[in-house]
């Protein structure tokens, strides 16, 4: 078989990584993937399959027996089974794509970090127009700032000019559990809100889900921000409540609406999910993972998937 695939995309990837995945060649349950590799004309789905193989070679290297493309009882098909020292899980990977934004490195603004000095707990979203004089930069900022001082989650403010061209806007989108505002950067362009989107991966791999045995989904995206639609997603949407029990400081309770993946008992055979990011031509993958701890019934594949998959936040 030709290195088609491989060989057209492999400048943008690790190097490293890539000699590695080559020695897949005389790995029975990871040859298909390599096959699959070469043989991409797509760059859309090379880049879906590089993602699995970063995955892939984390396992490996780990001493994981891999096999891929795993048929279920039901015709569908789980990414991979991982085994090692006699624990055996299934492994979904789904990549979150980018659509219709070019990929742009930003300079932001130190006079932006103003705003994280705010003492309220929230993550807001920010963005502000290409090329912002410094003057309208910091008419932005102060704009912003009194908007963050009394906003709730779900609310947004539009910044223009003296002309009416928009030079900047705010979003509140979540609660957080630090003490100050933190800043997600948008692009310049739009906010992007990915939670549906990332929703209907999450349901498109419990379709794919092998039937009495434990199952793990991996969401991967190429911005550290959309973590935060992968919450939403995935345990419901932010909201405040003004309800019979407000907060010693005046503050609404903050909770989360029933819109999740995992909302009310869902899906109770989904006991863990994960969040990634990555760029291609890194191999760096920093995996958050998701844990349903108080559904768990094998503290045994619990323990194997998070030493081996890392970073792990406990979502009771």
């Amino acid at each position: 078989m030709t290195a088609g695939g491989l060989a057209r995309y492999e400048s943008q990837l690790d190097p490293d990584v890539v000699a590695r995945v080559r020695q897949w060649e005389r790995a029975p349950g990871l040859r298909p993937l390599l096959d699959s590799l070469r043989s991409q004309d797509s760059p859309r789905r090379f880049f879906d399959l590089w993602v699995e193989a970063l995955i892939a070679d984390r396992l490996n290297r780990q001493g994981c027996t891999l096999d891929v493309e795993v048929e279920t009882p039901a015709g569908r098909s789980c990414d991979f089974r991982v085994e090692r020292d006699g624990v055996e899980w299934y492994l979904h990977v789904k990549r979150l794509h980018e659509r219709d934004v070019a990929e742009r490195s930003l300079a932001i603004s130190p006079r932006l970090r103003i705003l994280e000095n705010i003492e309220r707990p929230l993550i807001a979203r920010i963005r502000w127009a290409d090329g912002l004089p410094d003057e309208l930069m910091q008419d932005l900022v102060v704009r912003a700032s009194t908007f963050l001082e009394m906003a709730r989650i779900g609310d947004e403010l539009t910044v223009r000019d003296e002309s009416g061209l928009e030079i900047g806007a705010v979003r509140v989108v979540a609660a957080w559990e630090g003490s100050h505002v933190s800043l997600a950067i948008g692009l310049p362009e739009r906010f992007v809100d990915q939670t549906q989107r990332i929703r209907r991966l999450l349901d498109r791999a419990y379709r794919q889900f092998m039937p009495k045995a434990e199952n793990v989904v991996l969401v991967v995206g190429t911005r550290p921000d959309e973590s935060i639609d992968f919450e939403s997603a995935l345990l419901g949407a932010g909201e405040e409540r003004w309800d019979a029990h407000p907060t010693r400081d005046g503050r609404a309770p903050v909770g989360r609406a029933s819109d999740g993946f995992w909302s009310g008992g869902s899906r109770s055979d989904s006991r863990i999910c994960g969040w990634s990011w990555s760029l291609p031509s890194t191999s760096d993958l920093q995996i958050d993972l998701y844990l349903r701890d108080h559904r768990w019934h094998d503290a045994e594949v619990h323990r194997a998937v998070r030493s081996l998959l890392i970073d792990v936040n406990d979502r009771n």
